[in-house]
Formats: structure tokens, C-alpha cells, sequence
């Protein structure tokens, strides 16, 4: 079987090694316009969480968590650092008894209680222990040396279903494949209309910020923080990126961020926000920005993964993939070898 794999973020390159572990007779090419793990995939890292809404979105978590662990030790070292993962805000009841129903261990806590760097947060947190912070540039390394040998640089521009299969056509010519997965980010949803297949289109501009911690050895859990405490519709994540060193990732008006305002005036929209957030209600923290990371989210969704499929054509959408990679790689690479759609589990 001959398939193609457009697009070299994590998603891409989890399925790529997936299939390539599967030693099911699969020649795989994935093809990527730009560097691998750059786009979405970009950055140092992301807050791995079990804590979802969903006790199925949970489940999915741990299923990736023990996948990372045996990454991690094929890697030789860690690519989940510990310290949990704290939520606030109205999605804790439902995160809560999302993780009573899968099993996973948890607890309720009074968020001044757990060394967080914010200013008192109204409400109950949610600390979740098997939470903690993913090592992207760890991830992308190992994933990269497990399928390096199938990575072609091309621009794929057109996806089309012959009668035996589907023709992948780039900047470097065509060829013509069994299967072809569409996990090219914001460029997948046109990729997959050629075949006649509907993704989210719409996009917004999201930008994080990383800032200096006065005390380079404490170690606060990461947080995800809806609790609006500072500001009515201001929402924020945060975790450490290095010692010493905290991002701090805002979301806001929706409006602000829209793909229509353009980059560079969404981008000194958030970073002025962000940074008043910080001077304003994180102790420990200095308001000088010492890196940041730009990247474009699907707009209107928050977490899981969405799949649709016509027979040669597998396309994955969705946002705060980057937990769920390990798994949702997996996924894809049995559905090209038994002809399936994978369930999708998306919160709008």
C-alpha cells in the first residue's frame, strides 16, 4: 500500500511513524511546504493535560500520556515534565466529573494553595497531577528520527481521487498513492474541498508571550486559568517553558484576533494585553518579554479532533492537538490500513 501524508507537524509525523511501526508492507511519503514541526507545530511547548469536559476527551489523554512514556524512554529522556496541571473557571465541575467517569485521578483545591504566580483566582481549582508541560522541541526531534527517511519537501497543491486510488500533485510533480492524509493545518481545508470534503475554514491569529521569572527555581504547575478573574471575557494559559522562564498564552475578544484584522494588529493587541495582564496580576513574573511564538488556531473550538473521510481521503482538523498526537497518529494510520473513520471528538 502506497500512502501520503501531507503535512510534516506533529500530527503528520505521529502518523507517519505510526504507519511506518505498523510493518503492514506501507510505503509512506510525507510531504511538508515548509520546515517540519514548524506552522502550528512550532515552539518549545505545550501543556499536556488529562483534564477535559469529556470523560472520552480524557480517556484519549491517558491513552496519549502512556504512548509519550514509551516515547520518552526510547528517547532517553523525558518528554512530559510533572508538576500537574491546574483549571479554573466555569469548566471545572464539568472537567471534574469528566475525570470521575474515566477514572483519573484528580482534586478539588483552593487555587492559593498550589503556588500559582496569579493573584487570588475567584472559585475552586481543579488540579490535575498527571498534568505537566511537553517537551515540542523533544517531541519533534524523536518523531523526526523515526521518520526522516519519508519526509519529501514539496508543496502539495492538488489532491484528486483517480479510479484506483488518489493523485497527490506538488511544485516537484505527481504521484499517484492508495490513501492520502490531509494534516496540513490551516491548509487543510482546501486540500480536502478538492476532494469534497468540508473542514473549518475560518482562522485567528493567537500569539504567546514568554517573560522572566524573579526566581529562576520555582517551579509552579501549569494553569489554565477561564476564571476571568482580572478582566470580564479574558481567559489565559500558562506554564513554564525553562527555568525561570513563563509563557503566558491570552485569549480575549474573538473580534480582536479575527483573521480579517490582519497579524500585525492582532499580534500588538494581544501582546499589549497580555503584558498588562502580567504587570498587573502575576507576582514574580517581570513584565520584559524575553521570547514569543505566533502561531493561526481554528477559530470557534477548543479542543479534540474532528476526521472526515471519502475512501482515498483521510482529513484531521482541530485545535490543542499537540496532547492528543501520540493517539490521534495511531488512529489515522489503522484507519488508511482497515478502511475506517476514526470517531471525532471536537468541543465547540
Amino acid at each position: 500500500m502506497k500512502v501520503a501524508v501531507v503535512g510534516a507537524g506533529v500530527i503528520g509525523l505521529a502518523t507517519t511513524a505510526a504507519l511506518l511501526e505498523a510493518d503492514a508492507g506501507v510505503d509512506v511519503t510525507c510531504f511538508e511546504a515548509f520546515e517540519p514541526m514548524s506552522q502550528r507545530s512550532t515552539g518549545s511547548s505545550r501543556i499536556f493535560r488529562l483534564a477535559h469536559q469529556v470523560a472520552a476527551l480524557v480517556e484519549l489523554a491517558a491513552e496519549s500520556r502512556s504512548i509519550l512514556r514509551r516515547w520518552s524512554a526510547e528517547f532517553g529522556r523525558d518528554l512530559v515534565t510533572g508538576g500537574g496541571t491546574v483549571v479554573t473557571g466555569a469548566d471545572v465541575p464539568q472537567c471534574a466529573e469528566a475525570m470521575a467517569t474515566a477514572g483519573a485521578e484528580h482534586e478539588l483545591r483552593d487555587p492559593s494553595s498550589l503556588g500559582l504566580p496569579a493573584a487570588p483566582i475567584d472559585g475552586p481549582a481543579l488540579l490535575d497531577p498527571a498534568g505537566g508541560v511537553m517537551d515540542a522541541h523533544g517531541i519533534g526531534e524523536y518523531l523526526l528520527g523515526r521518520t526522516k527517511q519519508a519526509i519529501v519537501a514539496d508543496t502539495v497543491y492538488r489532491i484528486a481521487e483517480t479510479a484506483c486510488g488518489v493523485r497527490v500533485s506538488g511544485a516537484g510533480g505527481s504521484g499517484d498513492f492508495d490513501v492520502v492524509v490531509i494534516a496540513a493545518g490551516s491548509g487543510t481545508c482546501q486540500l480536502a474541498a478538492q476532494a469534497g470534503l468540508y473542514t473549518p475554514s475560518v482562522l485567528q491569529h493567537h500569539l504567546r508571550l514568554t517573560f522572566e521569572m524573579a526566581d529562576p527555581g520555582r517551579r509552579p504547575p501549569a494553569l489554565i486559568d477561564k476564571s476571568e478573574t482580572w478582566r470580564p471575557g479574558f481567559t489565559t494559559y500558562q506554564h513554564l517553558t525553562g527555568p525561570g522562564r513563563w509563557a503566558v498564552g491570552a485569549h480575549f475578544d474573538p473580534a480582536a484576533v479575527a483573521w480579517e484584522v490582519g497579524r500585525d494588529r492582532a499580534v500588538e493587541q494581544s501582546r499589549r494585553l497580555t503584558i498588562d495582564y502580567v504587570r498587573e496580576n502575576l507576582a514574580g513574573v517581570g513584565e520584559r518579554v524575553v521570547d514569543e511564538l505566533y502561531c493561526n488556531v481554528a477559530a470557534g473550538w477548543a479542543d479534540g479532533y474532528g476526521v472526515v473521510r471519502r475512501p482515498a481521503v483521510i482529513a484531521v482538523h482541530g485545535d490543542n492537538l499537540f496532547k492528543l498526537a501520540p493517539v490521534v497518529g495511531r488512529l489515522l494510520a489503522g484507519a488508511v490500513l482497515d478502511g475506517s473513520l476514526p470517531e471525532s471528538t471536537l468541543m465547540p
